[in-house]
């Protein structure tokens, strides 16, 4: 065991006891331990086999945000809820935990492990890990700018509702403070549309392009919201050193079609706004040329 591993777990309960809401000592202790074991798990197996353990993490953190945050907290963290909170932080100075959420998993965070969020613990992504798709086929450039268009929507709903009168300080901030939240039914009602549809538009997508990973590169908002960080992030794939023949095995496996070759072959990091960490691409490179 090397200590490189037990570095996600140490972060999480840095962050746990040091952030102010009794739940942080749930959450980000059992990311962090569970990215710990998923690498552990990982470094005992060889080839595309070390991918199980990424596989098994991000299954297993879904449920600190579907059941934990999502039904029992009515903590909503899809892209939609931002916006609410957004307003909320303008007008009282008040930055809750939706926020903090969005500020360390997909602000700040990606400075240092880029898109690292989306390979290990995406609850959405979570299930379309496990399906049971063989393929990885590209895809086309024309729909991966889908995107731009479910940002924008994603930004909008909420701006729409407001402007139409809803009360959405009643039914999305106020709270009760328990451990199963009473308040917040909109916030709930929020919660199970927006992953439905998530869920639903994901698996769709998956098999109809024959891409586990499909829903990411065409229609996930919150993929944009990285991007620029993870292009200079610290924690980049990068070359091993060892001589890259070009054979392409790190292509046709990349989940988010990032032309790894083209990086490593000319020993630069991967720069790539698309790059989730899975390092898929490292444990299928035959000459290790990756790490």
């Amino acid at each position: 065991m090397k200590f490189k591993h037990f570095v996600p777990l140490l972060i999480g309960l840095v962050l746990g006891f040091s952030l102010g809401w009794w739940g942080f000592r749930i959450i980000f202790p059992w990311i962090g331990g569970w990215i710990t074991i998923g690498s552990l798990v990982a470094s005992r197996l060889k080839g595309k086999n070390k991918d199980l353990g990424r596989r098994i993490t991000i299954l297993m953190i879904s449920p600190v945000f579907l059941l934990f945050l999502g039904v029992m907290q009515r903590e909503n963290l899809q892209l939609e809820e931002n916006v609410f909170y957004i307003l909320l932080f303008i007008s009282t100075g008040l930055f809750t935990r939706v926020l903090v959420h969005y500020a360390i998993a997909k602000i700040i965070g990606p400075l240092i492990w880029g898109r690292g969020f989306c390979g290990w613990a995406c609850w959405t992504a979570a299930i379309l890990e496990w399906l049971p798709i063989k393929e990885n086929r590209k895809i086309p450039a024309k729909y991966t700018r889908m995107r731009y268009l479910v940002f924008i929507v994603s930004i909008l709903i909420p701006i729409i509702f407001i402007l139409l009168g809803y009360d959405w300080q009643t039914n999305h901030i106020n709270e009760d403070g328990g451990i199963v939240q009473g308040g917040k039914p909109g916030a709930l009602i929020w919660f199970l549309a927006g992953n439905g549809l998530y869920y639903l538009v994901a698996v769709i997508l998956a098999f109809k392009f024959r891409k586990k990973r499909a829903f990411c590169k065409i229609a996930c908002p919150v993929s944009l919201v990285m991007k620029a960080q993870t292009s200079i992030a610290l924690i980049r794939v990068s070359p091993s050193g060892n001589e890259c023949t070009s054979c392409g095995s790190c292509n046709r496996n990349c989940p988010m079609d990032v032309d790894v070759v083209n990086y490593i072959s000319k020993g630069k990091k991967i720069s790539s706004g698309e790059c989730i960490l899975c390092r898929k691409c490292a444990d299928i490179c035959p000459q290790a040329a990756i790490r």
